[in-house]
């Protein structure tokens, strides 16, 4: 009930601020595990379902970014649902555990504008969700736990309460084609933006790295924490389907300024477990693309410096995305 009144609030707003038209240009399916790592605490699991349409005759529609000239490139309009949820690293304890982090469930559906001009992709985004029960993240871990065999976990009675989310996101993409080097294909894409809202508020920047035999005209492949959107063209009136294969290594590195997140400082009522966060965070992620025609996959592992101070271990997690082009 929860899920589908968001989806629908989320939805009827932008259908009726706008008076365009939308082609769907996209489907795209994202799950982040730490089970790649063989880990079972932190962030434990993430999914996104996602669909981007492409915004035509637009002239009269309200939908715009702030301070963007949506006459110039392509503009595009996201849906997308997503879910995290969030464990302490002894998942078979009963008690709470003081000195690891709170059990948490976020679910939110989220829409979001794109705009690509001139090799830059801007990206406004607003999120609404619940964190706590309502989330029903107890219920995914335990069937899936059940499914492989994995210990069920024992505290999700302490997990953080319920909590409207409202988020607010902005993030900046920019890419550079740095031509051959050593034959190879090779491309730097920039990145940087700000969160802002009771789930989290910071600043980041960074960059990927790529380089392969035909590295596809995109943004590349993004997280579910990424303000972006996987496989959005630089231009696209160039995009074409070609019946081969394109393959490229990615390699990534964000810097994050922290000044809320709520899976560690719980709830802002104060009444929930937390712990004392780390103001600075640095995420460390490779990985490879692989395309055939209108088709992708993309698998990419992420590794991050401890977010809190008695952490006793380096956060790591593996994600796979697939992602089908019209």
């Amino acid at each position: 009930m929860v899920n589908r009144t968001l989806f629908l609030t989320i939805f009827s707003l932008f259908t009726t601020l706008s008076a365009e038209e939308w082609e769907l240009k996209n489907i795209n399916v994202l799950i982040e595990n730490d089970a790649d790592i063989r880990t079972d605490e932190a962030y434990s699991h993430g999914a996104k379902f996602s669909l981007l349409y492409l915004r035509t005759d637009i002239k009269n529609s309200l939908l715009h970014i702030p301070f963007t000239n949506y006459t110039e490139g392509d503009n595009y309009i996201s849906f997308s649902y997503a879910q995290q949820l969030f464990t302490p690293e002894d998942i078979k304890a009963t008690e709470l555990v003081l000195e690891d982090r709170p059990y948490a469930g976020y679910m939110n559906i989220q829409s979001a504008l794109h705009n690509s001009y001139n090799n830059r992709l801007k990206s406004l985004i607003i999120q609404v969700g619940i964190v706590g029960p309502s989330s029903q993240m107890e219920t995914v871990q335990e069937f899936v736990h059940g499914l492989i065999g994995s210990p069920m976990p024992q505290g999700w009675e302490h997990q953080l309460h319920d909590e409207l989310i409202f988020q607010l996101n902005y993030g900046e993409k920019n890419y550079y084609d740095l031509g051959k080097i050593a034959s190879l294909d090779s491309v730097l894409i920039s990145e940087y933006g700000f969160e802002l809202g009771n789930a989290s508020t910071k600043l980041y920047g960074g960059a990927i790295y790529r380089f392969g035999w035909g590295i596809s005209k995109d943004y590349g492949p993004y997280s579910i924490d990424n303000h972006s959107y996987s496989k959005i063209p630089l231009i696209l009136e160039n995009v074409s389907y070609k019946n081969e294969w394109d393959f490229c290594f990615n390699f990534g590195l964000k810097a994050n300024a922290i000044a809320h997140n709520i899976f560690l400082d719980g709830n802002r009522d104060g009444m929930s477990h937390s712990v004392k966060k780390k103001s600075f965070v640095l995420d460390v992620t490779y990985g490879f693309s692989l395309v055939y025609e209108n088709m992708s996959l993309d698998y990419i592992r992420t590794h991050a410096t401890k977010e809190f101070k008695k952490q006793k271990n380096y956060l790591g997690y593996g994600s796979l995305e697939f992602s089908y082009n019209f």
